[in-house]
């Protein structure tokens, strides 16, 4: 595929992501969580982290931080009673 094509192709998939959206009007107060709770119920696991971890990148942006080394945890352990 020439690299024209690929380019309207991606740009197609995100306009057609965006014509998909959900979407709703409410008063600023009359918010209960409902809405959103019905979401992302609806998105599965492996999606749901991919965004948080699209947040927590961008987060680390806006403090100015390093750029792709985060302080997260990155060892594990496990401890068993014999």
């Amino acid at each position: 595929m020439r690299p024209e094509r690929l380019i309207e192709s991606q740009s197609m998939d995100r306009r057609e992501e965006r014509r998909q959206g959900t979407s709703r009007v409410i008063a600023l107060h009359a918010d209960d969580g409902a809405f959103d709770r019905e979401f992302w119920a609806r998105v599965p696991a492996h999606e749901r982290l991919l965004a948080v971890w699209a947040m927590a990148l961008e987060a680390q942006e806006w403090r100015g931080e390093r750029a792709g080394q985060s302080g997260l945890q990155r060892s594990v352990c496990r401890l068993e009673r014999r």
